[in-house]
């Protein structure tokens, strides 16, 4: 009887001995495969710059006390990969689809490149796959659609191309976040994304998408973010979008949609008002069309619902007209970006603006609005940036702009404002950082207050009636990059007896169309460090707009303040005089000079062959003399150079960029010789011009043979006119005049003489 009983608990021992043994073989195969597939993965990763995977991933160890990698408790496989942001660069091997476990595989902000590995679809466990930021290229493949589980997909900013699978999205029941943005993606969007009814997130903006958005976008009820900008998209936004009750961010800026505004919005639909938690719209940059005003319920009237609303954007669409209705101060409180940039909006500024106390962005820019600044702006106590430029409006500045501690961009460029600057536009220590008067009718000096802006790194005043010597002390402001008065009535001299004004950070100096006479300061040229030297900046997230002239043209740069700008000393059209300061030379980081239409006399100075960063030199309209130095062969970034009419001698020099320049650049100086113009040196002999400036100094030897020539209407009174008009430079149009048609009559008649 014992025996009986012995044999069944025998067998079952010895099955449960052989299932432990079984499964113990079948768990170490298990693994090994892993270990496998993550050593042919190392193998094919050809750069390890931190060697996070060298000495964190050896077969010394059990694969799951790997870098990145982690095991699940019940089977002990490899379930999650995360190897993103550790500088990998290489590809992706096969043998990854053999982590038939794997539910997790995270590799982004890395250097992986290549195709995606057709082996990836065997991954049927996984729930999350992030890639981006690598290099990955090629076409997506459609096998995306063989991940039933997969949640989360994450391909944004790589080089893929050519259109998504219009099957991509069916077997995706599960989908909830989509990021394919900035992948290069073309092609309409597919029509099975609308079966993934679990999507909250859609992210597929800076591609080149194009076609319709459908009106199947009703079936993504669950949908809180949908970003389509930086596209091709055309047409008219579906009215369905407003039954999206859960859409918190929707952003369409930058496409082709069109349609008019009232009453429907364009089929801009007055649905929008039914999203009550949306924070982001922006419209921005497309064709849309129509006229806002107040006598109709419109889409600005619509979103006085939506509470949470913090971005509001429909600038950039020049056909919508009309004006900003006072319902505007209806809109959420919540309400921090305002922008209208860009559009044909009249009329004036609604004084119920100023219900929106929580701005921190307001862009009025570039419209048609006319009157003068509300008072209610006083109570925008959050406001950072301020664009109102571009537009009409006139009068005083009457607002009290010091008034904002945290504002750190102001722009009211290009109106018609007049008065003078408020003298409290800097009454106490603040954040402002850029200052933009420029292009408005307003006179009297600069403030003193000014001095209390000890962040101020940009002021443009430029073309203005203001009447004041040159602002020495703001040389005091330790941020100050960029200073521009052109086209007012500045004078006196810059000359500074104030040691302590440097402007050591200066690297953009217009002072062009002023009235400064004197000589130039050989000490204010010395200061300017940062034109000798890189100087590190503060990390800033925005850029700002100057004009300058360089290369004969006005441009406008946009200035990134977080990086080195585009370097500018611009003193022409002024009354300069004397010689050129040697020190000059020593501003190396400088990217263009001009010192046109000024008195400069004496020799161009040889020190100038160090300004290796020059892309534009301009000289032209003084009184220079001597030779052009041979060490200006030296800029070889040089691409526009002018030296006209000045009493400039000798060979000009060759090589490198002089090889480049034509006779344009020359013409006005009877005593230059060499390519480009037709006039060859003569070693032998000396050039007529150069004797008679040696013999009186002022031209006057030119004009008596001239004169002999029959070209004088009487000796006396032609030399003295002559000699008024080259001296004074005055009236300039006369003396442009004059100098070409002498340079003519004098080519003829030396020609005929050399023959």
């Amino acid at each position: 009887m014992g025996n009986t009983r012995f044999i069944p608990a025998l067998i079952v021992a010895l099955l449960l001995l052989k299932f432990v043994v079984s499964f113990s073989i079948k768990t170490t195969t298990n693994i090994s495969t892993d270990q496998s597939a993550l050593l042919a993965l190392k193998a094919h990763i050809i750069n390890d710059s931190r060697n996070l995977l060298t000495t964190n991933c050896s077969i010394a160890f059990s694969v799951c006390k790997w870098i990145g990698v982690t095991c699940g408790s019940r089977h002990q496989r490899v379930i999650a990969l995360d190897l993103s942001n550790m500088n990998l660069s290489g590809t992706v091997s096969p043998h990854i689809g053999n982590l038939s476990f794997l539910t997790l595989l995270n590799m982004k902000n890395n250097k992986f490149h290549g195709p995606l590995v057709a082996q990836l679809a065997n991954l049927h466990r996984v729930k999350y796959i992030e890639l981006s930021f690598n290099g990955f290229y090629g076409e997506i493949p459609s096998w995306f659609g063989s991940f039933p589980k997969l949640q989360y997909l994450f391909l944004s900013h790589n080089n893929f191309t050519g259109e998504t699978p219009s099957d991509m999205f069916e077997g995706l029941p599960r989908l909830q976040e989509l990021y394919l943005a900035k992948d290069g993606f073309s092609g309409k969007i597919p029509m099975s994304l609308f079966k993934c009814k679990k999507l909250q997130n859609i992210s597929l903006e800076n591609n080149t998408l194009e076609g319709f958005l459908p009106k199947e976008i009703k079936k993504l009820t669950m949908l809180r973010t949908l970003q389509l900008h930086n596209n091709l998209i055309e047409g008219v936004i579906p009215h369905q979008i407003g039954d999206l009750l859960n859409l918190e961010i929707l952003n369409l800026c930058t496409n082709l949609f069109r349609g008019h505004l009232p009453p429907t919005i364009g089929h801009i639909p007055v649905t929008l008002g039914n999203l009550r938690d949306l924070q982001v719209l922006d419209l921005a940059y497309n064709d849309f069309s129509g006229t806002l005003s107040s006598s109709e319920i419109n889409f600005l009237s619509s979103l006085a619902n939506c509470n949470d609303l913090r971005f509001l954007g429909f600038g950039g669409n020049p056909l919508i007209t009309g004006y900003l209705p006072p319902s505007i101060g209806n809109l959420s409180v919540s309400l921090q970006y305002f922008y209208v940039s860009g559009c044909n909006i009249s009329g004036s500024i609604p004084g119920e603006i100023g219900n929106l106390t929580n701005l921190v962005i307001l862009d009025l820019s570039r419209n048609n609005l006319v009157g003068s600044i509300p008072t209610t702006f006083t109570r925008l106590k959050h406001i950072q940036r301020l664009h109102l430029s571009s537009n009409f409006l006139r009068g005083p500045l009457q607002i009290d702009i010091g008034n904002w501690n945290v504002s750190e961009y102001l722009d009211f460029s290009q109106n018609q404002f007049s008065g003078t600057i408020p003298d409290s536009v800097c009454d106490r220590n603040n954040n402002l950082r850029y200052l933009a008067l420029s292009d408005n009718q307003l006179e009297g000096i600069l403030p003193l207050s000014l001095i209390n802006c000890s962040e101020l790194v940009a002021l443009n005043v430029a073309g203005n009636h203001l009447s004041d010597t040159f602002p020495h002390w703001l040389g005091m402001l330790p941020k100050l990059r960029v200073l521009i008065l052109r086209s007012n009535k500045f004078h006196g001299s810059i000359q500074d007896s104030n040691a302590t004004s440097s402007f050591s950070k200066l690297q953009m100096l217009d002072l062009s169309h002023n009235d400064f006479t004197s000589l130039l300061p050989t000490k204010f040229f010395q200061n300017l460090k940062a034109l000798k030297e890189v100087i590190e900046y503060r990390n800033d997230s925005y850029r700002f707009p100057a004009n300058v002239t360089i290369k004969g043209l006005e441009l406008k740069f946009a200035i990134t303040a977080r990086m080195p700008i585009f370097s500018t000393i611009d003193l022409s059209m002024n009354g300069f005089h004397g010689k050129i300061p040697g020190v000059v030379g020593e501003l190396s980081l400088l990217h263009a000079l001009n010192l046109s239409h000024n008195n400069l006399t004496g020799p161009i100075p040889t020190s100038f062959g160090n300004l290796i960063g020059l892309e534009s030199l301009d000289f032209s309209f003084n009184k220079l003399s001597g030779r052009i130095p041979s060490q200006l062969t030296n800029l070889t970034f040089l691409e526009v150079v002018r030296f006209q009419n000045n009493n400039l001698v000798g060979p000009i020099p060759h090589g490198k960029q002089f090889g480049t320049f034509e006779n344009d650049s020359y013409i006005g100086n009877l005593g230059l010789c060499g390519f480009p113009l037709s006039k060859e040196y003569n070693n032998d002999e000396r050039p007529e011009a150069v004797q008679d400036e040696e013999g009186n100094g002022n031209g006057i030897a030119f004009i008596w043979k001239v004169a002999m020539m029959g070209y004088g209407c009487g000796m006396i009174l032609g030399i003295s006119m002559a000699y008024i008009v080259f001296t004074t430079r005055k009236p300039r149009w006369l003396v442009r005049m004059i100098e070409r048609e002498l340079q003519n009559k004098f080519s003829s008649w030396f020609q005929k003489k050399r023959n």
